[in-house]
């Protein structure tokens, strides 16, 4: 905890929580306009990274014998080696410095605290672990098993669902720091009155 806090108080000012947001979206903006457009097209459908549902065996035996020469090496890089290895690390930062710092705004640090901060970073793992298994999918270093794909959809779902709780966390507390200004203001406002009188 006291490691995790040490950080995030280095990477929780305005400045750099922007930072970390532009970062991570930029190189999400390049996925999106780049590198998946291209996979999509060949193989017909969402590459695995992007099937937050999950996936079949049949589903992941149909992309990967779509795949040509050409695009699997754009998949293993620059989009797998390389952008999904910045990413999530970025993302991770930038989510929990953005909740780390709503919470200590609104002083409502409570026990699901820590467990609410380490959310992005288990989506990190999730999805390093995630692209380790693609890999192996579409260099065919393994055999294409019903449990492997089982996996490997499970940690695709796992990532996206953490993400997701991430963002509702930060909408969370995000709305109860507007609520606090919102009673601050109106808090004052009679005061106010009252002294102009």
């Amino acid at each position: 905890m006291s490691f995790l806090n040490s950080i995030l108080l280095k990477t929780s000012s305005v400045k750099k929580i922007g930072v970390t947001f532009v970062a991570s979206h930029f190189i999400l903006l390049i996925m999106m306009v780049y590198t998946f457009p291209v996979i999509n097209s060949q193989i017909g459908t969402k590459a695995f990274d992007l099937q937050n549902l999950g996936y079949s065996l049949s589903t992941a035996e149909l992309i990967i014998s779509k795949l040509n020469n050409e695009t699997t090496n754009l998949y293993l890089f620059p989009q797998l080696t390389l952008l999904d290895v910045f990413y999530p690390f970025l993302l991770a930062l930038f989510l929990s410095s953005f909740l780390f710092r709503l919470i200590k705004i609104t002083n409502s640090s409570t026990r699901i605290t820590f467990p609410l901060l380490l959310l992005p970073f288990l989506a990190m793992v999730f999805d390093y672990s995630e692209n380790i298994c693609i890999i192996l999918m579409i260099t065919k270093s393994v055999e294409i098993s019903k449990s492997f794909v089982l996996l490997s959809s499970t940690l695709t779902i796992l990532k996206s669902l953490l993400t997701t709780f991430s963002w509702i966390a930060i909408l969370i507390y995000a709305m109860m720091w507007i609520r606090i200004k919102i009673l601050n203001r109106k808090a004052k406002t009679p005061m106010g009155k009252t002294q102009s009188t």
